[in-house]
């Protein structure tokens, strides 16, 4: 049977209430389609809590012939000003420039319908300009969807925007370290065993509450400080009170896990990772930057024994995250192209905001983020006692 052939209900769900009302059904949906962490209610919800403000969030809810559940997906429209022109943006609730999704919550045969039908709901009534699902991986299920789901009268722009990086996990740890190459796994095992003889290295997995991901905070700080940065929790307003509430929010489905390394003097790394079914989004990596750790390869051993515990956990992928990072690469993971996928209206004004959006986004990302955030601030700081400051909200909004 395929997307076609499934008669569906749609309707629209408007604000946070009603959806807090769908928590059961949608959490089972979520389950049921191997939905990512950013498709499931505890994230969504904890999130609009602390990020909704300034945001209207719309969510299209579609059930098959016998009324069960198949699709939800929740949008947040925004305003961007361009001088004195507003262009409303609708992106998939609770996500940013650096969130990737593979499945959605819905079922394989809704999900086509249910994008053509978001897109025309979102779009057609004129509530937002653009819609955009970047970075769209071409791992997931959202990239054929969208391409598939753009009805007459509507555009897509379609541009490569840079890779990601993807581990597609074996069934068992031993065929893992197969696939590396001798000298790595050589490598590998000579410095786990100093790091374990010398430093009493010892590895854990925990679901953090909201004090202990306090303390991971003030870790993964001190560890970007000593190089003279923010680190995540300074360049992103609000996100350390925002993980804490989601730590405590997911500790009956354990969704948030932290994969510890400790030694005999105290904490030597931490990987803080986001699992939802089988896929886990590795989101940040703290450690100690004790010299002598770093010789024996400390931030390697931390992702080789993560690895170690995601796969015994039964999880099959790893998303580790936008760019692609040489040492990820060397311990197995993939460069996997991601996309610029934005849909808009043909005709009136929305191609004329189209160009204007991505052309204010790209001036802003050249002077604002590469040249003052990336390299001029930092080597301010370096002579200079100037504040790490937090990320532009209008950067952060044009990401697009």
């Amino acid at each position: 049977m395929t997307d076609t052939d499934v008669r569906l209900t749609f309707k629209w769900v408007d604000g946070v209430t009603g959806l807090e009302r769908m928590t059961d059904a949608w959490a089972a949906l979520a389950r049921q389609t191997g939905a990512d962490i950013y498709a499931t209610p505890v994230w969504v919800l904890t999130w609009w809590a602390h990020f909704g403000r300034g945001k209207t969030l719309r969510t299209l809810v579609a059930y098959d012939a016998q009324g069960q559940l198949v699709a939800l997906l929740p949008f947040m429209i925004y305003p961007v000003w361009l001088g004195p022109v507003r262009v409303r943006i609708a992106k998939l609730a609770a996500t940013d420039p650096n969130t990737v999704i593979f499945q959605l919550a819905a079922t394989e045969t809704a999900l086509k319908n249910s994008c053509a039908e978001a897109l025309n709901g979102l779009l057609g009534d004129g509530r937002a300009h653009l819609v955009s699902f970047t970075p769209a991986s071409e791992r997931g299920t959202m990239l054929a969807a969208i391409r598939n789901g753009v009805a007459p009268g509507l555009a897509l722009t379609d541009t490569p925007a840079g890779t990601h990086t993807v581990f597609e996990l074996p069934d068992t740890f031993e065929g893992y370290l197969a696939n590396l190459s001798k000298k790595r796994r050589s490598q590998y095992r000579r410095d786990l065993k100093h790091l374990q003889n010398d430093h009493g290295l010892t590895t854990r997995m925990v679901h953090p509450d909201a004090h202990q991901f306090r303390d991971f905070v003030s870790f993964h700080n001190r560890q970007w400080q000593e190089v003279g940065k923010g680190g995540h929790f300074a360049d992103w307003p609000g996100s350390a009170a925002f993980y804490c509430d989601l730590a405590d929010a997911t500790q009956q489905g354990q969704e948030t896990w932290f994969v510890e390394q400790h030694g005999r003097n105290g904490p030597l790394a931490t990987q803080f990772c986001l699992v939802a079914g089988q896929t886990c989004h590795w989101r940040l990596p703290a450690r100690s930057t004790d010299p002598e750790l770093e010789r024996l390869s400390l931030g390697k051993i931390g992702l080789v024994q993560m690895i170690e515990q995601l796969i015994a956990a039964g999880v099959t992928r790893i998303e580790a995250g936008i760019g692609a990072y040489g040492y990820k690469l060397v311990y197995g993971g993939e460069s996997v192209p991601t996309h610029r996928l934005i849909v808009s209206r043909r005709s009136g004004i929305s191609p004329v905001l189209l160009k204007l959006c991505l052309g204010w986004a790209r001036v802003l990302h050249l002077v604002y983020y590469r040249l003052w955030f990336g390299r001029v601030a930092p080597r301010l700081r370096a002579v200079i006692p100037l504040k790490n400051k937090s990320l532009w909200s209008s950067w952060i909004k044009t990401r697009i």
